[in-house]
């Protein structure tokens, strides 16, 4: 009967991973076709200590790193924006002493945002042809996307005409970019600026009024005063204003 070595105690001649081809020899080094078997070489261990070493680096670095492309924010978020937002030049331009201020704040894991509304006191019984000057400015801080992509695809506002310029016109040397609208009847602007993560946007409509009087309630009645047409603002020193302004506005909310 014919047996197979590996159950009756033979050899298969197959050499083993422990025994590669010859016996052991009287010092008890295994022996490769009569040679004793070479030593492990110290530089391989060395090499792949050092590439364990890396890998595990390389870890801890892509988790400890953020994982988008997100810009650093440069801004910090007020408690009141309207405690930034002075619009010195705005003010002298309007003739306001003091503005009227309306706050909001909205916070948000993604994003946090700002606003600050301002018009101008008035009595309800002051008369005459006048400029009314009413003012938004609002900030957003983007924590987790980068605003860049998107910035400039927000329609401008139509302002009370309900039209604006087809195009916005660009503003070198503020922010990392910067756009302004126009209202076609020159009555209503908006500026956006995008910087360091954050979007920054001014909104002005001025109001004219002619020379009428008012009645009980504080509205004016129309065709009530001499035949003269109101006044019209003057756009280019709107437009540099707020240009002025958002200037002292982001020095101002820069960390």
């Amino acid at each position: 009967m014919i047996t197979e070595p590996e159950f009756d105690g033979g050899s298969s001649g197959i050499p083993g991973p422990e025994r590669p081809g010859g016996p052991e020899g009287p010092e008890g080094h295994e022996y490769y076709g009569g040679a004793p078997a070479p030593a492990r070489r110290p530089w391989r261990w060395a090499l792949g200590g050092a590439l364990t070493a890396s890998l595990l680096w390389a870890g801890a670095w892509w988790a400890a790193a953020p994982q988008d492309d997100r810009p650093p924010l440069r801004y910090g978020l007020p408690a009141s924006l309207c405690d930034s937002a002075k619009l010195p030049t705005l003010a002298r331009l309007a003739e306001v002493i003091q503005w009227n201020p309306t706050p909001k704040l909205f916070e948000h894991p993604g994003v946090d945002q700002a606003y600050c509304q301002l018009s101008i006191p008035r009595e309800p019984s002051e008369s005459g042809s006048r400029l009314e000057y009413q003012i938004q400015t609002s900030m957003s801080l983007h924590k987790r996307t980068d605003p860049a992509p998107e910035f400039g695809a927000n329609p401008a506002p139509a302002g009370w005409s309900g039209l604006s310029s087809a195009e916005p016109r660009s503003v070198p040397g503020l922010g990392e970019r910067a756009l302004i609208w126009e209202t076609e009847y020159e009555q209503s602007w908006r500026l956006a600026v995008l910087d360091g993560g954050a979007v920054f946007t001014m909104d002005v409509t001025v109001w004219s009024y002619g020379p009428d009087t008012f009645d009980g309630d504080g509205d004016p009645i129309p065709d009530s005063g001499p035949p003269q047409d109101p006044p019209k603002p003057d756009s280019d020193a709107v437009q540099a204003a707020m240009i002025d302004d958002m200037h002292g506005l982001m020095k101002a909310l820069h960390q």
